[in-house]
């Protein structure tokens, strides 16, 4: 039986939310805007995200741009599709695109939504280091080196599925890489980094760099989870692990999400203090019900090598399979869930449940946000 939250640390836990900032450091938003609007969706931010993200009084979502095994012919060219349709499908909305200081500070002050760019994983620029000028200039402001699989910069860890350790260092181009992105302003991430590709960083990063959606090893023995001597040393150098709401890296296989969710988050205080802990969700449900349906009524869409550079991708509204499209989505979400929230209106419930068991209200205000704020007004540009 998962955690029952007293409507008095509820009502606590909404209020926190108002009057601080909250940070969401994981949604592969990016990616999902692209495959609904494939499908012929319209407004896919406003409709099944905005809502969501005002109930919970979240003010920054960092997005990833994550390019699948499918596509990776062409990650170069998928990468700039995501940018191009998250950046088209918030226009006129109450969100701003943060790439400052400047916007940050927009986004706290003007009661807006901002939503960050970064890299999950820089497959798209294969050896190429240029490209993360040409990332920075379309307002990507980090990048994690690798996903759970190998590239030119290095190895990933396993996927979440899988237990088994991957070895090896960075390669030369993935030194280099770290010292571009330091040199940039931009964040270096190593969630889905290997072991031994951790280990390196520590010795090569000059500055303090990320874990946007990990948890503790300990509490979970995944590998997509941070051993307690990694924890230690991403926060002697002034960074902070977001902690995952995949249940299969949390360990919530027996329906204990906010139980387990709590528990990361309470051994991480303990060993490494409040000030290095976050919220980094990786809520994928709805993106995985995006691919799915997508598969279904659009397969030939970003499975061919001649498929046209986003151009013309709205086809599925033409012939009425959009309705086809959402009546399937809401079947499947019926029936699967993954994640250790239904949404993103959920997370107070998190924040609840840690006033419950007894955490107090300055390190709530931290982890809830705070420390992902201070952390980016350390690193990225003012202007």
């Amino acid at each position: 039986m998962d955690i029952l939250v007293k409507e008095e640390h509820l009502a606590r836990a909404f209020e926190l939310h108002r009057m601080n900032p909250v940070v969401d450091a994981h949604l592969d938003l990016a990616g999902e805007v692209l495959l609904r609007r494939q499908a012929g969706e319209k407004e896919v931010v406003k409709r099944h995200y905005l809502p969501h993200f005002k109930e919970a009084g979240l003010n920054l979502v960092f997005s990833s741009v994550y390019v699948e095994n499918r596509n990776i012919y062409r990650a170069w060219e998928n990468a700039l599709e995501q940018i191009d349709a998250l950046k088209k499908d918030i226009e006129g909305l109450p969100v701003i695109l943060v790439k400052s200081i400047r916007d940050l500070d927009r986004v706290l002050g003007e009661n807006k939504i901002g939503i960050l760019l970064y890299m999950e994983g820089l497959d798209c620029i294969g050896e190429d280091i240029d490209r993360l000028e040409e990332l920075y200039g379309l307002g990507v402001r980090g990048a994690s080196l690798t996903w759970s699989r190998e590239n030119a910069l290095g190895h990933g860890c396993c996927k979440a599925s899988e237990y088994r350790q991957i070895p090896g260092r960075l390669t030369k181009t993935g030194e280099r890489v770290v010292k571009r992105l330091e040199e940039l302003a931009m964040f270096l991430d190593v969630s889905h980094l290997n072991d031994e590709g951790f280990d390196h960083v520590c010795r090569l990063a000059e500055h303090s760099f990320i874990a946007t959606h990990s948890g503790s090893r300990k509490v979970y023995d995944n590998y997509r989870n941070l051993t307690d001597t990694q924890m230690l040393a991403l926060a002697k150098g002034g960074g902070i692990m977001g902690m995952n709401g995949y249940k299969y890296i949390a360990g919530s296989l027996e329906g204990n999400h906010i139980e387990m969710l709590c528990r990361h988050i309470e051994y991480e205080v303990e060993k490494i203090g409040p000030e290095h802990v976050g919220f980094g969700f990786d809520l994928c449900d709805s993106y995985d019900r995006a691919k799915a349906c997508l598969e279904i009524y659009c397969p030939s869409l970003g499975t061919t090598p001649d498929l046209p550079f986003a151009s013309n991708l709205v086809h599925a509204s033409d012939d009425g399979d959009s309705e086809d499209f959402m009546a399937f989505e809401k079947e499947e979400a019926s029936v699967q869930r993954d994640d250790c929230l239904l949404h993103h209106g959920q997370i107070p419930l998190v924040t609840a449940a840690l006033l419950q068991r007894g955490m107090d209200e300055d390190s709530v205000k931290k982890i809830i946000g705070g420390n992902f704020i201070r952390y980016l007004a350390n690193v990225i540009s003012r202007t």
